[in-house]
């Protein structure tokens, strides 16, 4: 009896703060009867209904848009991640899965629940009450090692005026010794249930208190920065509107949808046989009974009132709400139920919108908090800020369908910015263990002059084409006899390539050379780059020697020839540009 009356005297205290506040500022004081009746029914609407957070849930409109937005935002991986700077001097980001924090935010934040159902929760509290609490449980080294929700009706931040020393506790096993003026989060979730017997009246009372960096407060609309708006509250009006219009279509259909009426008794009754008669009238045709033919004595008539539905323009008042509700929370009304306004082709647009405007704001805000309370930058001036943060995987979310994917792929695929285990990876198979699979290919008119050729994937061939100089007539003889030397060999090893291969290459860079030089007024002899691109594609041509056949030799040997002509001639002039480039930066600098 105690406790009860101890927990009863503290809610009329935490009711007297919170009716002089913002949060309610048209119930007054002087009326105790109806801001009790806030607090256990919810506040009063014009409409008659009271709303409160649990009793609003009851309205289909705002069950859905609550429901989509914690459990689309639940749905999302959450990956803690690495960023470094790379020797560039961008920013590299990767996932750090060998973080002592990695399964507690990606998988399970405490034993009790999976990441889905806390942040499914963690999400209707902020929406539905304004506030979202979370608390981080520590180990006797100060780590974290799990994140419970907390009721948001139960929890309120509060400012120290005093000293405090917070004991040790199970969530931490450690002192802590909090300044005035600290902002500090006050609870009693957890330790005012029924079924506690552990728990005396004066602890009950008092609750316990969270210091700032044990909680993860993820408020919604507020106007000091710390207390979020119940959104019930602030829109009880439009959702006791829906209540009220649910109601009404409840109580209608449940009298067979016929309507009321008036049952006019002779006047010279007396008012106990007029209360036996309505008892009687209400026994032969209330409930199921309504639809029975009825027998009425002399001097009795029935009227019937009509109430129809089309009469209260029922359907358009549910559309106006259900717009309303779905205005409240940014969510596109097409996404719970409401298909008379959207096409086809729009539909992928308000996708877009609903993750740009409704989750993204939602999602910042928790990166943000998680963020600097899980990994905090110590010493700020002193030491480096912590390189890790959260951040929501959204690639399944906006995965776009077959045929855009294929054009992306292959944009991507072909500007060298992907590659074919990239490829696989945004369609989640396996990466193929091959070289060639991590490198980036790149069109060979958008490459830069300094950039070297890569004769591995890369060549100009162009199959098919014909030199197009008369230059190369000459070594066309040379090049057909050194393929007849590798031809007839079985081990056709690199060394052999290069010894049949390479004068007759190097010399066809020359010319190549010679007549880039001589058409930018060059002064200069073949360098390094091209001698290294004629080794490397030397390489190549041995791994391609593999599949050479002497049934096929006329029709390779001159695919080879022209290939190689090609890549030489591209070889030759970015050598040659590339040192007409430096030349110019010689003569500016001096």
């Amino acid at each position: 009896m105690e406790l009860q009356t101890g927990i009863f005297s503290e809610l009329l205290t935490d009711l007297r703060e919170k009716r002089s506040s913002l949060e309610n500022p048209q119930t007054p004081l002087s009326y105790p009867a109806e801001w009790l009746l806030d607090i256990f029914n919810g506040g009063r609407t014009d409409s008659g209904i009271r709303v409160s957070e649990l009793t609003a849930f009851q309205a289909v409109i705002f069950l859905a848009c609550v429901d989509l937005i914690a459990g689309t935002i639940a749905s999302l991986p959450l990956h803690i991640y690495e960023r470094s700077i790379v020797g560039n001097g961008r920013a590299s980001h990767r996932i750090a899965f060998e973080h002592d924090l990695y399964d507690i935010i990606h998988i399970e934040p405490n034993p009790e629940m999976s990441r889905h159902t806390f942040l499914k929760a963690y999400m209707a509290h902020s929406l539905a009450w304004g506030n979202a609490y979370a608390e981080l449980q520590r180990d006797a080294g100060n780590q974290i090692i799990g994140i419970w929700p907390r009721n948001p009706y139960k929890t309120r931040p509060h400012r120290l005026s005093s000293p405090m020393r917070l004991e040790p506790e199970p969530w931490r096993p450690f002192p802590v010794n909090l300044p005035a003026g600290s902002l500090v989060y006050r609870t009693t979730d957890g330790i005012d249930d029924a079924d506690r017997s552990d728990v005396d009246a004066e602890t009950a009372r008092a609750g316990r208190f969270i210091p700032a960096e044990d909680m993860l407060h993820v408020p919604g609309l507020t106007f000091d920065g710390r207390i979020g708006q119940s959104v019930v509250w602030l829109a009880r009006q439009t959702l006791g509107l829906a209540l009220a219009t649910d109601k009404f279509g409840a109580k209608y259909f449940a009298n067979f949808a016929r309507p009321s009426g008036i049952l006019e008794m002779p006047a010279a009754m007396t008012p106990e046989a007029k209360e036996q008669a309505r008892r009687s009238w209400m026994e032969a045709q209330g409930g199921e009974n309504s639809h029975r033919v009825a027998v009425l004595p002399p001097g009795f008539n029935f009227k019937p009132i009509s109430n129809k539905p089309e009469e209260s323009q029922m359907v358009e008042t549910k559309d106006r709400l259900r717009s309303e509700i779905c205005a409240v929370f940014h969510v596109p009304p097409h996404m719970v139920g409401d298909v008379n306004k959207s096409t086809r082709s729009s539909t992928e647009q308000m996708a877009q919108e609903f993750f740009q405007y409704t989750l993204s704001p939602w999602m910042n805000a928790i990166k943000l908090e998680w963020k600097r309370k899980m990994f905090p930058s110590i010493g700020i001036g002193r030491t480096p800020k912590s390189r890790f943060y959260i951040d929501f995987d959204i690639t399944d979310m906006l995965r776009p369908d077959a045929a855009s994917r294929e054009k992306f792929y292959g944009t991507g695929r072909q500007w060298g910015f992907l590659n074919t285990n990239d490829i696989r990876a945004f369609e989640k198979l396996n990466p193929i263990d091959e070289k060639w699979a991590e490198d980036y290919w790149m069109p060979i008119n958008m490459t830069l002059t300094e950039t070297p050729l890569d004769p591995n994937h890369q060549d100009g061939a162009g199959v098919g084409d014909k030199p197009d100089d008369q230059r190369m007539r000459p070594f066309s003889r040379i090049f057909r006899d050194a393929f007849g030397r590798i031809i007839t060999r079985q081990q056709r090893d690199l060394k052999a390539i290069q010894m049949a291969f390479g004068p007759v290459l190097f010399s066809i860079r020359d010319a190549w050379f010679d007549v880039a030089a001589q058409s930018l007024q060059l002064d200069a002899q073949p360098g390094l780059e091209s001698g290294k691109f004629v080794e490397e594609y030397l390489a190549a041509m041995q791994k391609r020697a593999a599949e050479w056949t002497a049934e096929s030799a006329e029709e390779t040997v001159s695919q080879e020839l022209q290939r190689a002509v090609r890549a030489l001639r591209i070889a030759a002039y970015r050598e040659a540009a590339s040192l007409k480039a430096k030349e110019g930066e010689t003569h500016a600098a001096n």
